[in-house]
């Protein structure tokens, strides 16, 4: 599944394409009401909203080989998450899915991630910006009831559960290693933090099984 837009809200498009330009080095263009950031082969775009004040959970693939290189960048200029409390770490070993990533906010308080998925096996010589980013590659959809969402994306899209991650009546993946959906149940905390996962205005374009969709959710 290739996430090829994604439409979010954010309530000042100038601080955000502030962050988006220079601190993670993304090529931006905004105008009044909008703001468009390409993140590699994906297209994130911020729509103006007003005392709205949404937080969403967005994953940028970077190349295996150059994780620890965009972590030290991005230490400079942000505060990176914690991924544990008992020895500091900040970044997260996901065995079960062949990846690592660490997490930092923008200036709305969405929760970012960097992550190399080993099996992707896509690595890079250039020194780590934003033009090395890939794709994003998860995006979190919030709902007061994770099995029903998922059913209903299977059902509409035929985009399965991801096979590495077993779903849960709170938390379930579905896609695959390009593109991923993040169900979470709404009021979960979103790791690594304490935020309380909610539902925000989201449209999503993408393909999966050699065709388009648009997956459309308001805020609930």
């Amino acid at each position: 599944m290739k996430l090829k837009e994604i439409h979010l809200s954010a309530d000042n498009l100038e601080e955000t394409a502030g962050f988006y330009a220079d601190i993670m080095g993304l090529p931006v263009r905004s105008d009044n009401t909008s703001l468009h950031i390409q993140a590699g082969e994906t297209l994130l775009v911020f729509n103006k909203s007003e005392q709205l004040n949404p937080v969403y959970h967005i994953a940028f693939d970077i190349p295996n080989n150059k994780l620890e290189e965009a972590h030290s960048l991005m230490k400079g200029k942000v505060g990176i998450l914690f991924v544990s409390d008992e020895d500091n770490e900040t970044i997260a070993d996901f065995s079960r899915w062949n990846a690592k990533s660490f997490y930092f906010r923008d200036n709305n308080g969405n929760i970012l991630e960097y992550i190399t998925r080993y099996d992707r096996k896509k690595t890079s010589d250039r020194d780590f910006d934003g033009l090395s980013v890939l794709n994003i590659s998860e995006i979190g959809l919030v709902t007061g009831n994770v099995p029903d969402l998922a059913s209903e994306i299977t059902a509409k899209y035929g985009v399965e559960t991801y096979p590495k991650q077993p779903p849960q009546e709170h938390f379930t993946v579905m896609g695959d290693e390009e593109g991923l959906f993040i169900l979470a149940a709404a009021d979960r905390n979103w790791f690594p933090t304490t935020q309380k996962a909610s539902s925000f205005p989201t449209r999503i374009i993408f393909s999966a099984n050699r065709q388009e969709h648009i997956l459309h959710r308001e805020k609930k």
